[in-house]
């Protein structure tokens, strides 16, 4: 399985083809979608593992797979002439939203967490938009649930769009995040057998089960990652039930703190039914898997974008993967949007201060 290079709207177009290969003109668009899909150079080979690949989300136009979901959103709300919305975000949903917004004209306000990372929040800023703070949202599930109640009753109220990455809310916009299941299945010419998932609130891991639903052939088995510090998904699927209760989340992976049943119900059944497993991590071992990226596989990634690779050490543990299966971890975000988790990694490898007699030396040494 050799993964083709991808390009943002398919391949070359020669001189002479229709320009029928061209972004239509309709669609609210950076260039998103059509990641590359690479091999592991070294975790692979750590793990025993012949064929592990890792597909960059963290290269669509503002850093995240978001992108995909924001683009067909967007899209919807230029289409009803739509001139302002109201969002909540743990970082990377506000980022993308600010930026398609401000190509496309539309005010934006994003309610987020104290905590968001500052590469997120700078993201949202520059692009304009109306960044709302509020205590406690995210990290409690009281505080996040009367914040979702009243959103949604002044977007009812005042007619202004509420987006949220979920297909509890808007599941026109997250279907464009189910395009990531036909890329990877072309990519890997229909050849996959695990696909490794970071789940917070539970849209990604739900989108892309229902794009390999509509992909012919066997669908790989997707598998849930998240943090122990907060388990919905997790905590549910080992006790062997079918609803997902609130929780009081701790961990401190950005993008992954989501203790409300999003989607995590949706998330639940989709498990079961493609016959995938879930994987809590503990935070140390998601930095952990985002420093081998970083140094390792020279891939520049934030925490959750990691999340998928700590999984599958715990998979690889448990012999759930075996070393011929062709597995893929989803690169979900971009290093910038963490630079505290960036900086601590770059910790490790200080540098060093000489004078100009002394480089010899040092780099013969």
């Amino acid at each position: 399985m050799t993964p083709y290079k991808a390009h943002v709207f398919g391949p070359p177009r020669a001189a002479n083809q229709p320009t029928s290969l061209m972004p239509n003109p309709s669609q609210a668009t950076l260039g998103e979608g059509n990641t590359p899909l690479i091999s592991s150079v070294s975790m692979g080979p750590k793990l025993g593992l012949k064929n592990l690949y890792f597909k960059l989300e963290n290269c669509n136009p503002t850093g995240s797979y978001k992108d995909r979901f924001i683009a067909a959103e967007v899209t919807r709300l230029v289409e009803r002439g739509v001139k302002a919305c109201v969002a909540t975000s743990s970082g990377n949903t506000g980022a993308s939203l600010a930026s398609y917004c401000a190509r496309y004209g539309i005010v934006c306000s994003i309610v987020v967490s104290p905590e968001t990372p500052a590469g997120k929040l700078e993201q949202m800023r520059v692009h304009g938009a109306r960044l709302l703070q509020v205590k406690g949202f995210i990290s409690s599930s009281e505080v996040t649930e009367t914040v979702m109640q009243t959103l949604e009753r002044l977007s009812g109220e005042q007619n202004m769009p509420l987006v949220v990455s979920a297909f509890r809310y808007c599941p026109e916009g997250m279907a464009g995040v189910q395009s990531i299941a036909p890329e990877l299945s072309e990519q890997c010419d229909g050849e996959l057998d695990h696909v490794f998932v970071p789940v917070g609130g539970g849209g990604l891991f739900t989108a892309v089960c229902r794009g390999f639903d509509e992909v012919p052939g066997a669908a790989p088995k997707v598998h849930v990652v998240q943090p122990q510090g907060c388990p919905t998904v997790v905590e549910a699927f080992e006790r062997g039930v079918d609803t997902v209760q609130p929780v009081e989340s701790t961990t401190k992976i950005s993008g992954l703190s989501v203790p409300f049943d999003a989607d995590a119900t949706t998330v639940l059944k989709a498990l079961r039914a493609n016959g995938g497993q879930a994987f809590g991590v503990e935070d140390a071992e998601v930095y952990e898997a985002q420093r081998m990226m970083l140094s390792e596989e020279g891939i520049y990634c934030e925490p959750a974008a990691a999340t998928a690779l700590a999984g599958l050490r715990r998979a690889v543990g448990k012999e759930i993967v075996g070393c011929d299966d062709r597995i893929v971890c989803l690169v979900t975000g971009h290093g910038f949007k963490d630079p505290e988790s960036i900086a601590r990694a770059a910790a490790e490898y200080p540098p060093v201060l000489l004078e100009a007699g002394e480089l010899e030396s040092r780099l013969t040494a």
